[in-house]
């Protein structure tokens, strides 16, 4: 049986969103996304959604999101952006969420205009609005709808919820921009974006779900584990650290912590490392 509180936020999201039709949802291939299109598809509203992808992802990644996304026919493009065309990405500066969060939702307001379509929604959650993440000033001014934030659904309600809907894989790990494992203001290329998403994919091989992989600007880098992730077998270590030389990017120490998100938002790491 639904919990009374999660029931009443549902209703009062679908009550938000048949406001919000005729409108295009921004699917990034997340469970707090993908439930946004899977209710407005069940629901039959009069919705239609873009997802794009880049460097900025993992190749496995992209293929995972592609492969959740399968059946959703309202899905009407699939846009290949790269952030790092913008300087203010590429440079890794402390606003890049921003810039990249801009200029994503331009193109994908225009799509909608083109279209006569009211609003252009994305993902947010309630939880999402306490984290450091620039990007939101962007959705403000330009006018993006968060109906998820809105209606006050947390994460914890979103993987509730999306086991309710029969979504798939409803306890799909976060994976944040891979522009995150890397220190402020340091310059990145497609090529360290491409390094560290090879890592990380390798980790999804070895079974693992919560991690990430920091370039730390020091000598050694970081891998930060959940602890609830499975340990790993001495030929499974010796297979991740094969992928770490292949990728060029040497020694890495161990942290085990339950905070895998905004690493260098914390003060102890995050001065500038040239």
């Amino acid at each position: 049986m639904i919990d009374t509180s999660l029931e009443s936020k549902l209703n009062a999201l679908r009550g938000r969103l048949e406001h919000l039709q005729p409108g295009l949802i921004a699917v990034s291939g997340g469970v707090d996304s993908r439930l946004l299109l899977h209710i407005a598809r069940q629901w039959k509203l009069e919705f239609s959604a873009v997802h794009a992808v880049g460097p900025h992802q993992s190749l496995q990644e992209q293929r995972q999101n592609k492969a959740l996304l399968q059946g959703y026919p309202i899905i009407s493009d699939r846009l290949h952006f790269n952030p790092l065309t913008l300087t203010e990405v590429r440079s890794n500066s402390q606003e890049r969420c921003y810039w990249c969060k801009k200029a994503l939702f331009t193109i994908i307001l225009d799509i909608a205009d083109k279209r006569s379509l009211r609003h252009v929604l994305d993902g947010t959650q309630q939880d999402d609005l306490a984290a450091h993440r620039p990007g939101h000033r962007a959705l403000r001014e330009l006018a993006i709808q968060s109906p998820l934030a809105w209606v006050g659904l947390t994460k914890n309600d979103i993987r509730r919820a999306a086991k309710m809907f029969g979504l798939a894989a409803p306890d799909q790990p976060a994976r944040a921009c891979l522009l995150t494992r890397f220190p402020y203001n340091r310059p990145i290329s497609t090529a360290n974006l491409d390094a560290v998403g090879q890592i990380e994919d390798a980790l999804s091989d070895l079974g693992l779900r919560r991690f990430r992989f920091r370039i730390t600007g020091h000598t050694t880098n970081l891998l930060q584990l959940h602890p609830e992730e499975p340990l790993l077998h001495p030929p499974q270590w010796d297979r991740l650290q094969q992928a770490v030389a292949n990728a060029g990017l040497g020694s890495f120490d161990i942290s085990i912590t339950t905070n895998l998100s905004g690493f260098f938002d914390t003060p102890v790491n995050s001065p500038v490392v040239p």
